[in-house]
C-alpha cells in the first residue's frame, strides 16, 4: 500500500512539475529525476483518469482544460 501511495504523489508532483516548467525535461532537473521518470508519471495519471492533461508540442507541453480541472 505504500509503495502505491509513493506512486500516487510521484505521478502529482509530475503533473506540478511538468505544469509549472512547461517541458519534461525541466520538470526532471526541477525533481531531480530522469526525463523518462516524469513522462511515464504524467502518463501513467493520465491513464489512472481517463483524461489527458496535457497536450504534446515539438517546444514541450501545455496543460489541457481537463489538466487545469484537476
Amino acid at each position: 500500500a505504500r509503495a502505491q501511495v509513493d506512486g500516487k504523489l510521484a505521478q502529482l508532483r509530475a503533473f506540478v512539475a511538468v505544469a509549472e516548467n512547461g517541458s519534461v525535461s525541466q520538470a526532471a532537473q526541477a525533481l531531480s529525476v530522469s526525463q523518462s521518470a516524469v513522462s511515464e508519471a504524467v502518463r501513467d495519471l493520465e491513464a489512472d483518469l481517463g483524461v489527458r492533461l496535457f497536450d504534446r508540442h515539438a517546444r514541450g507541453l501545455s496543460v489541457t482544460q481537463r489538466g487545469h480541472q484537476f
